[in-house]
């Protein structure tokens, strides 16, 4: 007589009613699910982050920005906020460095009444601060009462002074405090699986700084490593100045930022650039000019021939453009495209006209279709990663020995 055996789904059912009701067969558990992204307001950046331009910050997760000062963390942090509210987030902004203020929301065209403003000081005030928010979202889903949706910024992480800190300064201390590193640990410990628990984004800004000693110069985030490994996303900000025209008072109008992935869990690392202007904002569609193409999405540098203009080409640039599937109609009017690389214009297949350089960021350009094909025919296969992992499919360039090398990592993008 054979023995019964315990089914797993039995197994399951009393280890969630019993034991831990936030486990579950991983068919059935949306614990940590990602279950909606919101929008940073630049769409380049939404690819980095999330591998799709309709991507973006992703609730139940961690993201950091770190950067030297005026890289632009606080600009991205306010901009992901005010695209959160958008989709029915309510703010919460922990601010460390007395950076932003009511007036600063209102400029950004918050709703004011649904961002709340919280001063911090600490790394224990901010544990106790986030402690008892998420106490008080799980007593009262406990009661079966609907929790609001919540995002949360730090700014900034590298800012919070420590206990002991504190007290040193009081007492005129001069000792190094080693305390902060083991606390904000701590905080992260805390406060993560809680964050995710309720699908609130996370979103940290913090400080980097020259490592010492190093042969090789490099920044170093600060806080240690309880914020390495509890961001599921690290970008770190680098910026350079956008030059004024000769004709202008101003010297410089904006940043460039040039946004490079140390971590990320959702995509590939690939750098990306955007630009932030001082009197225009982020546009979102910088960035997108190095992924077009007019077979991935009908936007290319070139020209737009009528037929008669068609028909004054040489033989040759006739052969190529017919041979590339390059001829199209558009409002019942035969049309050709010309591509140049060293154009001073753009050819826009769905405007059937060309277009000069300022005209190219625009939504008339970069229409939703336009973006979905875009999307599907060049961002997503070149920002997420593969649904399997092949050892064999590898190229076998990047399989390296690396017994006598510094760095560990087999597959080096």
């Amino acid at each position: 007589m054979k023995n019964k055996s315990l089914d797993f789904k039995d197994l399951d059912n009393y280890l969630t009613n019993k034991v831990n009701k936030n486990g579950s067969i991983s068919s059935k558990n949306v614990f940590s699910k990602i279950t909606e992204f919101i929008h940073t307001g630049n769409y380049i950046l939404n690819a980095q982050i999330s591998g799709s331009l309709f991507g973006g910050i992703p609730n139940s997760r961690t993201i950091t920005f770190a950067g030297r000062e005026g890289s632009g963390k606080t600009y991205l942090a306010l901009n992901c906020c005010l695209q959160a509210q958008k989709k029915g987030y309510n703010i919460i902004y922990c601010d460390t460095e007395a950076a932003v203020d009511y007036d600063q929301f209102v400029k950004f065209g918050f709703d004011t009444d649904r961002v709340r403003y919280q001063p911090i000081n600490t790394v224990s005030e901010l544990k106790y601060f986030i402690s008892n928010l998420l106490n008080f979202l799980k007593e009262n889903e406990s009661k079966g009462i609907e929790v609001p949706k919540i995002m949360i910024v730090l700014d900034s992480l590298g800012n919070l002074a420590t206990d002991k800190e504190v007290t040193d300064a009081m007492t005129l201390s001069t000792k190094k405090d080693m305390t902060k590193q083991q606390e904000v640990k701590s905080l992260f410990r805390i406060i993560t699986v809680e964050l995710a628990k309720f699908k609130i984004p996370f979103i940290v800004c913090n400080h980097v700084y020259a490592a010492i000693n190093s042969y090789v110069p490099q920044d170093i985030i600060s806080g240690g490593s309880g914020i390495l490994f509890n961001s599921s996303i690290i970008l770190q900000l680098i910026k350079s100045q956008m030059k004024g025209k000769k004709d202008s008072d101003l010297k410089y109008t904006g940043i460039i930022v040039r946004s490079k992935p140390l971590k990320n869990r959702l995509a590939k690392p690939i750098e990306v650039k955007f630009h932030i202007s001082f009197f225009t904002g982020m546009n979102p569609y910088v960035g997108l000019e190095n992924y077009i193409s007019w077979k991935n999405c009908g936007i290319e540098r070139g020209y737009i021939l009528t037929e008669k203009e068609f028909l004054k080409c040489t033989k040759n640039e006739q052969d190529h453009i017919m041979q590339n599937n390059y001829d199209f109609v558009f409002e019942d009017k035969k049309l050709y495209f010309q591509p140049k690389e060293s154009a001073k214009s753009f050819a826009v297949k769905h405007l059937g006209t060309t277009i000069k350089p300022n005209e190219l960021f625009s939504p008339t350009v970069f229409t939703d279709d336009v973006l979905k094909e875009l999307d599907d025919n060049v961002i997503k296969p070149t920002f997420l990663f593969p649904d399997v992992i092949n050892i064999y499919d590898i190229p076998e360039y990047i399989l390296h020995d690396d017994s006598n090398d510094t760095n560990t990592d087999i597959l080096d993008y």
